[in-house]
Order: C-alpha cells, then sequence, then structure tokens
C-alpha cells in the first residue's frame, strides 16, 4: 500500500505535528488519553495546525468515552470509539464507533467522502467489505451505553483514591494518572476532560473534571519484583484488555506491547516494571486492600 506513518514523539509539541507534515499526508491522529502512559495533547491547537494544511484531526478517546471527552467540540474531526471497553464495560463483545463533522477537512478528492464522512464509511466502505455487528452484540452495547455517564463519573473518582494511595506508596517508583494535579499534562487534561452536564446534577451543580478509570504505575525494583506483585493480586482481574466494569491489570512489557521489541516500547515510554491498571466499580477500599498485599509480598 505504500502507506507511511510517522510518529509525534512529544504529542504537547506542536511544532513536531508540523514536522511530520508534507504533501503527502492525509491525516493527524492521536489518542488521548493515551493506554497505557497517559499522554495527552491539546486537541484545539493540533486540529487548528491539521485544517491549514487542509487535513482532518481524527482523535481515539476509548480511554475516555463520551461522558468525558468531546473532541470534535474542540475542533478534531472524527473521532473513533472502541466499544468493547468503557463505553459498554461488559467486555463481552466486539464494537466500536465512528463520529465524524459533516463537510470535512480534507485533500482527498471525493465528495461524498467530505460531505458525511461517517455515511461514507457504513454505505460503501463497510458495505462492500463489512463487518457488520450482530444484532444482539448491538442490543448489549447500547443497553451497557444507557449508564455510561453514572459509571464513568464513579470509576473515575475510585481511580482518583486508588491513584492517590498508590501516589504515597513506598514500594510505588510513579504513578500515571492525568487526575493527579501534580502529574506534568494535569492542567492539559483538566482543559478539555469533564463529566458531562455535571453543571445540571443534583450531586455536583457545577462543572466538573473526571479523568477515566485507566492509570498506571511503576513498581520499585527489577522486573522481576513487578511480576511477583502482579501474580499476587487476588481479586483485581488479570488480563489484557481494558474499560471493564471490574478492575484489570496487565503488564504492558510482556503482553500489550511485548511484540513491539526494546526500541518501540522505549518510543512508547513503556518500562518493564510499568503496570497498567483499569479501576473498576468495586469499593475502592477492596482495590486498595488487593494492591497493597499483592506489594507486599513483592518486597
Amino acid at each position: 500500500q505504500d502507506i507511511e506513518c510517522r510518529w509525534v514523539v512529544d504529542a504537547t509539541d506542536v511544532n513536531e505535528w508540523a514536522s511530520k507534515i508534507d504533501e503527502n499526508t492525509r491525516f493527524l491522529y492521536g489518542e488521548l488519553p493515551s493506554n497505557p502512559q497517559q499522554g495527552f495533547f491539546d486537541i484545539k491547537a493540533v486540529a487548528d495546525l491539521a485544517h491549514s494544511h487542509n487535513l482532518p484531526l481524527i482523535c481515539d478517546s476509548t480511554v475516555a468515552t463520551p461522558a468525558l471527552l468531546r473532541p470534535i467540540c474542540h475542533g478534531a474531526d472524527i473521532v473513533v470509539q472502541s466499544a468493547s471497553k468503557s463505553l459498554t464495560t461488559s467486555g463481552f463483545g466486539i464494537g466500536g464507533a465512528i463520529i465524524a463533522r459533516k463537510n470535512l477537512v480534507t485533500n482527498i478528492d471525493d465528495d461524498q467522502l467530505k460531505t458525511d464522512f461517517s455515511l461514507y464509511v457504513k454505505y460503501y466502505q463497510n458495505r462492500d467489505l463489512g463487518p457488520n455487528m450482530h444484532p444482539m452484540q448491538a442490543v448489549m452495547s447500547l443497553n451497557d451505553m444507557r449508564t455510561l455517564r453514572s459509571k464513568m463519573d464513579l470509576m473515575s473518582r475510585n481511580t482518583m483514591k486508588v491513584a492517590q494511595f498508590l501516589e504515597k506508596h513506598s514500594l510505588i517508583d510513579s504513578v500515571q494518572y492525568l487526575g493527579l494535579p501534580n502529574h506534568p499534562l494535569h492542567d492539559l487534561a483538566r482543559k478539555y476532560m469533564w463529566l458531562v452536564d455535571s453543571e445540571y446534577d443534583d450531586q455536583y451543580g457545577k462543572p466538573v473534571n473526571r479523568y477515566g478509570h485507566l492509570m498506571s504505575f511503576c513498581v520499585k525494583g527489577e522486573p522481576e519484583k513487578t511480576r511477583l506483585f502482579f501474580d499476587s493480586l487476588q481479586r483485581i482481574w488479570r488480563a489484557t484488555d481494558l474499560g471493564r466494569i471490574k478492575s484489570v491489570a496487565t503488564i504492558p512489557a510482556i503482553s500489550t506491547h511485548q511484540q513491539q521489541g526494546e526500541e518501540g516500547r522505549a518510543l512508547a515510554n513503556i518500562p518493564p516494571n510499568m503496570v497498567r491498571l483499569c479501576v473498576g466499580a468495586e469499593h475502592p477500599a477492596d482495590i486498595i486492600a488487593d494492591l497493597d498485599q499483592a506489594l507486599h509480598k513483592a518486597k
């Protein structure tokens, strides 16, 4: 296909984004918050850059879901979501979503694509190539999404409590969670990540920030200690997926990112002692207790 992908190492540096663009560029693409290292970028600034080159900005905001982040409202053109993760939280099926603004900014000369990209994908690419979602999966996904906002609020609050606990733990080297005030990208994330309609909620009555339920942390010591900690977890589910209603953990270096090799993991800032944790809706005290007992077994 002769397709080239150019990686942006520092996504907060708009000049680096600009340096990757030439006459062959078709779109800019970014994930936020990123999995697993909690990266973020200025959506409006990157969208303005893309539009100045007649290019669309595509955002993957799977980790945030529309309950916490709506990139199109800030200038993005296309949003992709995995419906297998936080959007549904069941972990029982495969699905996805494409949301796009109409009259797309693009240098691709195709009027139907420009006019309504989502309809273009549905009517042409999906019709000709598939796949179509199973009807039962569609029903299950719609049912799960009815409580999306409430679940993301609860799990975000749980994650903040877990992150604050780990941040103070003597056996933890570092914690990556955008909700922590000392995270280098906290202020940027705070600009964009809000619990939708919280100002109309009797519980809050004002806009409130929420940062999702994905986080990562690094265990002190050699990688073997991280594996011992991981194998000692009792309540937290050990698996490579994320976004479930229950807490799920994995070690990216030996699972999701194992095939990238050391060079690829270094580029993605994934050390061997990193644990990715997607905090669920259990009582936070139960999650914290499981983490604490596993950490002490890995001393």
